[in-house]
């Protein structure tokens, strides 16, 4: 076990612990603005790769998967904002509250497990499909190494991911396969 599953798995739990205090409506709000996150960086992905490819003389995969990954991010973190601050007082009635802590930590487990496979997915397609660990850097060599033997990483980008993802699949856009399908 390397530092990478250790933070994955404290990112695991920390989801389930906010899941369970921010209960199934806030909940429930994160897993609809990272759907249209989602949804927005299958548009815009190619447009920010391009750039990126031209600004930083990068390699067109590379590109798209930093250009997914940074429209992804932004727009989560934009709209999560949002959509808590305008639902901040909404919660369930006294009688409901263990059923909202319940529900919010099964949410928190998803939302948690969606992040954290598409964050794992785009380390693997970078280290080692792209071959990001052949970088002549001691940090990209160690980050390579740790997640060639990341068992956790694997798990969470490779089964839980494509769980995920099969599940999701009738309602997401063409263009997001390539954060799904590139294993």
């Amino acid at each position: 076990m390397n530092l990478i599953d250790i933070l994955f798995l404290l990112l695991f739990v920390g989801s389930l612990i906010a899941g369970y205090f921010q209960g199934m409506i806030r909940q429930a709000i994160l897993l609809v603005t990272l759907y249209l996150s989602l949804v927005l960086a299958s548009l815009y992905y190619t447009s920010v790769g391009l750039w990126l490819v031209k600004t930083f003389s990068a390699d067109r995969f590379v590109g798209q998967y930093v250009g997914f990954t940074l429209v992804l991010f932004f727009c989560f973190l934009s709209l999560s904002a949002a959509g808590l601050y305008t639902f901040r007082y909404a919660h369930l009635p006294g009688g409901l509250r263990h059923l909202d802590h319940a529900g919010g930590m099964i949410l928190g487990m998803l939302l948690g497990t969606f992040i954290i496979g598409t964050f794992a997915a785009v380390l693997y397609n970078m280290m080692i499909v792209r071959g990001g660990a052949r970088i002549d850097l001691p940090l990209m060599r160690w980050l390579g190494d740790s997640v060639a033997t990341s068992f956790v990483l694997q798990y969470f980008a490779r089964d839980l991911l494509s769980l995920v993802y099969s599940i999701l699949d009738p309602i997401l856009p063409q263009a997001a396969q390539i954060i799904f399908m590139a294993q």
